[in-house]
């Protein structure tokens, strides 16, 4: 009997562990946390779980620090979002991180707000598809029609690229990245194979080669 109640006690908790797993790779979850910074309009970190999570939303993609209007959808998440208690939401269709570690998930504003969806409708935002469609790719197709009516979207162009805070760390001259905070990684920037001086403060050349970010 003891041995049969043994047998049954590994069953289920393997069982157990199999349900988490397929849930983890289905990207289906919900998370509930608080937003502590906005890196920019579709990169923020989250304090969830007793933990730091650096969340790329899903369908959607901003203007990266240093490209023109990135200060847009910056100003506009950071006026939503930062600070707020936010639900993380994954979608089933993609997975639950993408290659540079990063949750990939929905921010459900208090209220019930989409974030990503507000970005779109308010034209700082394209919708971004990266290896099959999303559940809610009708709606932000929608919300991203909406926002190319208006006169100061990203659609319009703009003539000058600077960063939110006008800043440029002297570290990497030739490309215009501000100083932390945050810590950057290479994936929240457009640059790449770019000129490295030291401190390095975001730590983009790895190997002390003096290029950062090498692809």
């Amino acid at each position: 009997m003891r041995r049969l109640s043994t047998i049954i006690v590994l069953v289920a908790t393997a069982a157990g562990l199999a349900g988490a797993a397929q849930t983890a790779s289905s990207g289906t979850f919900k998370l509930h946390g608080t937003v502590t910074y906005v890196v920019d309009g579709d990169t923020v970190h989250v304090a969830a779980a007793g933990r730091d999570e650096k969340v790329r939303l899903i369908g959607i993609d901003t203007p990266e620090v240093g490209q023109c209007d990135a200060a847009k959808a910056t100003t506009l998440a950071r006026r939503l979002a930062q600070g707020r208690p936010v639900t993380l939401v994954g979608d089933a269709t993609q997975a639950t991180r993408d290659k540079y570690g990063r949750l990939l998930a929905y921010v459900v504003l208090p209220g019930g707000r989409d974030l990503g969806y507000q970005e779109l409708a308010r034209g700082y935002a394209r919708v971004y598809v990266y290896d099959r469609p999303f559940q809610r790719l009708a709606a932000y197709r929608r919300a991203e029609q909406v926002g190319r009516t208006r006169s100061d979207s990203i659609w319009r162009g703009c003539n000058t690229a600077t960063t939110p805070s006008g800043r440029c760390d002297p570290s990497y001259p030739g490309v215009c990245i501000p100083p932390p905070p945050p810590d950057l990684d290479c994936a929240d920037i457009p640059y790449r194979n770019f000129r490295v001086l030291p401190p390095d403060p975001h730590h983009f050349d790895g190997n002390h080669d003096g290029i950062g970010c090498e692809k």
